[in-house]
């Protein structure tokens, strides 16, 4: 092998040192520049791939982060929801029951949903967890969306039951036709003027001082409004579905027959009127044509059905 003698010589000093170094280095110099700088290059791509890799992995998980709690959100979100709809059927059921009706079987509330999932979605899900709860909260919103869409459905047609009812029991007696002191009850009496013993009471007698004001006590039409020996001034309105109400011994009637009057409309004021011993009003409710008992039409404490 061929050598080169090559003498360094060190600045300040009178030291030399003198090397031999084989005669192939020079000649593979020019090519050993060429592995130097592509080595360096390699360590520049190396160093900047590995920062635009660092800095995308740090984005990722800060998006990452974002989503768990925009997620989180939503969950959170979705469960105010569910109970929300608890409440709400919770309400219907007592909506339902309320008016003897039957309510929705629990199970069919839960409105699933169905349909095959597709491979590429069910590796995906399987694959990221993101993706997997993603997917979860998608199904939950469906499903508290058809809940909620059936709910409203069924408040729907409660609704309108409910105002079919309604419109109803506005002609259904259901208030005191006046303020005042219950003076006698409904049933067998002696009676009070003519004193004949087990004589049918067929209403109650209501006393207060004269002018008191008289209310329908439901929407209907007055049947008759006339002056009678024994009712004096008296009043009967028609309710429709075989229920009509009487009331006698009126001061003043301020209705005439053919009138249709609403509940809490003043009908006429008590007064002492016909064979009667003192101011009071005489109210009587028949069903059917039979007389019962009113206090059954009487809500307590001035509760009307509207």
């Amino acid at each position: 092998m061929n050598f080169v003698k090559t003498t360094i010589h060190f600045q300040k000093s009178s030291k030399s040192m003198t090397l031999h170094v084989p005669a192939i280095l020079f000649k593979a110099w020019p090519v050993l520049r060429v592995f130097v700088v592509i080595g360096v290059l390699l360590f520049v791509v190396q160093m900047a791939a590995t920062t635009i890799y660092d800095g995308i992995l740090r984005h990722q998980l800060n998006e990452r982060q974002r989503l768990d709690e925009e997620m989180s959100q939503i969950q959170g979100t979705m469960d105010y929801l569910a109970g929300t709809t608890s409440d709400f059927l919770r309400d219907e059921n007592r909506l339902y029951a309320r008016f003897s009706l039957p309510s929705q079987d629990e199970a069919s509330r839960e409105m699933g949903t169905g349909g095959a999932i597709g491979a590429d979605s069910l590796l995906l899900r399987s694959t990221s967890p993101v993706f997997e709860r993603m997917a979860m909260l998608g199904e939950t919103a469906k499903r508290l969306q058809l809940k909620l869409s059936n709910n409203d459905v069924s408040f729907h047609n409660l609704n309108k039951y409910m105002d079919q009812k309604l419109s109803m029991w506005r002609y259904v007696p259901s208030i005191s036709p006046t303020q005042g002191r219950y003076a006698s009850a409904f049933g067998p009496r002696i009676h009070p003027v003519t004193g004949e013993v087990g004589k049918m009471h067929q209403g109650v007698d209501i006393s207060n001082e004269r002018w008191t004001p008289i209310y329908a006590p439901a929407d209907g039409v007055v049947e008759v409004a006339q002056l009678s020996s024994s009712f004096g001034n008296f009043v009967t309105l028609d309710h429709g579905n075989g229920i009509k109400t009487r009331m006698g011994h009126m001061q003043m009637y301020i209705v005439h027959p053919g009138q249709f009057v609403q509940r809490y409309q003043v009908i006429g004021y008590m007064g002492n009127t016909g064979r009667s011993v003192g101011p009071h009003l005489h109210y009587e409710v028949w069903v059917n044509n039979a007389p019962v008992n009113p206090l059954a039409y009487m809500l307590p404490n001035d509760h009307a059905v509207d």
